[in-house]
C-alpha cells in the first residue's frame, strides 16, 4: 500500500514586529475604506534594443528571464534596477573536467528565495563529431566570488541528462526550483524518450558522477502516468516537494497529454520528502495522479502553490463544436475554468502560469478583440492588467508605456507580478519584460472613474463561469484570499526596491517597510 505524505514538517514563521502589525492593519483599513489596487510599471530592459522576457520573481523581488545580446538569448537577472547578463559573470566555458556551457545561448526560468537560478544553456561537445546540445543548469549569481562554499550549490552546475549525451540523451531543461533546494524539469533518456526529472542536492552538490559516464547520479526519473507513456515533463515544484507538469498518456484509446500532481513520500517521518517514484507494478509512477481536463483531451500543470493548488491550461470542448484552451485552477480534486477577458466567458483562449500563496493567479487571456493580454485572477474575477496600471509620477505627469502587457508569468507573495509585453510599433516582433508593483490609491487620484469600466475596481469586471467540472464537490480551500494579494501583508520583496528610484508613488505600507525584513508566509499542506 502506498503511503502518501501528510504534513512535511512545520512551517517557519517569524513573529511580526509592532510596526509590521500596524502596517498590516493600515493596509486592511485602506482596502475596506474603498481604496483601489493599481500597479506601477517598471520595464525590464537589457543592454541592447532586443527582446527581453521576465519568467519568474522570488519573494525578495529578484527577477529572472532573458535578454537578447547580439541576437542571442542570454539568461538575465534583475534586482534594484540592475540588469545582470549571466553570460558576463558566469564561467560558461569552465573546464571541470569537461566544458560546462561554451555557447552563446541560455534562458533562466525560475529563481528561489535564496537566489538560486535555474534554466537551460547550450554546449558543444566532442563525441565525435561535435554536437550542440542544451542542458539544465543551476547557478547562484549572488555568490559568484564564493566558489569554495558548497551549500546550497556550486556557483554554476550542469545538471546533465539521464544518459550519455553522445548516445541520444542530448538535452535537458530545469524549469522549477523550490525554497527547499529541489530542482525539476525534463531530460532525455538513452532510449530516446524524454521524462520529468527531479534533483535534490546531497552535501550541497547538485551533480555527482561517480563512474564518470556524464550522467548525473542525483537525477531522479519521475516516470509517467502510464507505463506505455513516452514523454513527461515537470514544470514546477513547491516547498514540500510536490511536483506538477504533464505526461503524455492514453485516454479512451486516444493519445493525450495530462496535467499531473506528484506527491512525494516521507519515509522517515522527519518532515523531509525522500521518495518521488513508486512503481505501481506496471512501470508507471503510482505517486503521480492525473488531474483531468475541463472537458477536452489535454491539460498541462504550469505552477503549484505551497498549499497544493495547481494552475495551468486545459482543452475545453464546447457543445457548439468550438474548441479552446483555457486557464484552470485545480484544488482538492476540482478543476475550475477561469474564463477569459471576452464579454462571453464561454469563448476565447487563456492560460494560467503563476500562483502565489494567497491563491492569486496570473497568466494571459484573449480580450474582446481576440488579442492576448496579461491578466490577474483574484476573488473569482479575471482582470486585464493593462487596465490596472497607474501611470503618473509624483509631479502628476502621465507616463505612456512603450509596451502592451501580453503575458503575466509569475506573482510573488507580496503581489509583485512579472511577465512581458509587446513593444508598441513592432507588431509583436519585440517583447520587453516587466515588473508590476502594487499600490493602493484613492479613486479620486485616478484620471477617470474606472469603477464603471470592464475589469474595474468594483470587482465585477472580467469573466468567470465558476463551474467545477472535475472531481467531487468540496468546500473552498483555505488559501482563497479575502483581499487582493498586496503589500497589506508585507513580505521581503519590497526590500529590493527600496532606494532604487523605481517607485514614484508609494503607499505607507511599502514606505514603512524600507529597512525591515520578514519571511514569506507559509501554510500547512492539506492532505
Amino acid at each position: 500500500m502506498i503511503r502518501r505524505s501528510t504534513v512535511l514538517g512545520p512551517r517557519r514563521l517569524r513573529p511580526a514586529s509592532t510596526l509590521l502589525a500596524a502596517l498590516v492593519l493600515v493596509g486592511a483599513a485602506r482596502a475596506q475604506s474603498g481604496l483601489v489596487l493599481r500597479y506601477q510599471l517598471l520595464e525590464l530592459k537589457g543592454g541592447e534594443t532586443g527582446s527581453t522576457r521576465a519568467y519568474a520573481i522570488n519573494n525578495t523581488g529578484q527577477v529572472v528571464g532573458y535578454i537578447e545580446v547580439g541576437g542571442k538569448k542570454h539568461s538575465a537577472h534583475w534586482h534594484n534596477r540592475v540588469t545582470t547578463d549571466l553570460h558576463g559573470t558566469v564561467h560558461y566555458d569552465l573546464q571541470h573536467p569537461y566544458p560546462l556551457f561554451n555557447q552563446d545561448y541560455s534562458e533562466a526560468f525560475d529563481i528561489s528565495d535564496a537566489d538560486q537560478v535555474i534554466g537551460t544553456a547550450r554546449i558543444s561537445i566532442d563525441c565525435p563529431p561535435d554536437i550542440l546540445i542544451t542542458n539544465a543548469f543551476i547557478v547562484r549569481p549572488a555568490v559568484l566570488t564564493d566558489l569554495a562554499t558548497p551549500y546550497p550549490g556550486d556557483a554554476l552546475t550542469n545538471l546533465r541528462t539521464f544518459g550519455n549525451p553522445c548516445d541520444t540523451a542530448y538535452d535537458s531543461a530545469a524549469t522549477g526550483v523550490s525554497n527547499s533546494n529541489i530542482v525539476v524539469g525534463w531530460a532525455d533518456r538513452s532510449d530516446g524518450v524524454t521524462h520529468a526529472f527531479l534533483v535534490r542536492p546531497i552535501g550541497g552538490q547538485f551533480f555527482t558522477d561517480q563512474n564518470v559516464d556524464l550522467v548525473n547520479d542525483l537525477m531522479i526519473d519521475l516516470g509517467t502516468l502510464q507505463a506505455s507513456d513516452p514523454v513527461s515533463s515537470a514544470t514546477a515544484v513547491n516547498d514540500d516537494g510536490e511536483v506538477t507538469g504533464y505526461s503524455y498518456t492514453t485516454v479512451g484509446g486516444r493519445a493525450a497529454y495530462r496535467a499531473f500532481l506528484l506527491t512525494p513520500l516521507d519515509n522517515n517521518n522527519d518532515g523531509v520528502p525522500d521518495q518521488w517514484f513508486v512503481d505501481g507494478g506496471d512501470g508507471a509512477n503510482a505517486l503521480m495522479i492525473d488531474l483531468g481536463t475541463l472537458g477536452g483531451s489535454n491539460s498541462w500543470g504550469r505552477a503549484i502553490s505551497n498549499s497544493g493548488v495547481i494552475v495551468g491550461e486545459s482543452d475545453l470542448d464546447m457543445p457548439t463544436g468550438e474548441h479552446y484552451t483555457r486557464a484552470f485552477r485545480w484544488a482538492n480534486g476540482i478543476m475550475t475554468d477561469l474564463g477569459t477577458l471576452r464579454d462571453d466567458p464561454n469563448h476565447g483562449f487563456s492560460s494560467a502560469s503563476g500562483i502565489n500563496d494567497d491563491g492569486v493567479i496570473v497568466g494571459w487571456a484573449e480580450n474582446e478583440a481576440r488579442e492576448r493580454r496579461a491578466f490577474i485572477w483574484q476573488r473569482g474575477r479575471m482582470k486585464d492588467l493593462n487596465e490596472l496600471l497607474y501611470l503618473k509620477t509624483e509631479s502628476g505627469s502621465t507616463v505612456t508605456p512603450s509596451i502592451t502587457l501580453t503575458e503575466a508569468r509569475d506573482i510573488n507573495d507580496d503581489g509583485l507580478i512579472v511577465g512581458w509585453g509587446s513593444v508598441k510599433g513592432t507588431q509583436g516582433a519585440t517583447t520587453r519584460g516587466f515588473l508590476l508593483i502594487p499600490t493602493w490609491l484613492d479613486p479620486a487620484e485616478l484620471e477617470e472613474d474606472e469603477n464603471s469600466s470592464p475589469g474595474g475596481t468594483d470587482g465585477t469586471g472580467g469573466n468567470y463561469n465558476g463551474i467545477p467540472v472535475f472531481g467531487p464537490p468540496t468546500t473552498p480551500d483555505s488559501g482563497e484570499p479575502n483581499q487582493p494579494s498586496t503589500p497589506t501583508t508585507p513580505g521581503s520583496s519590497f526590500m529590493g526596491l527600496c532606494g532604487s528610484g523605481t517607485l514614484t508613488v508609494l503607499p505607507l505600507t511599502i514606505l514603512g517597510l524600507c529597512g525591515l525584513r520578514s519571511t514569506r508566509r507559509h501554510r500547512t499542506l492539506r492532505c
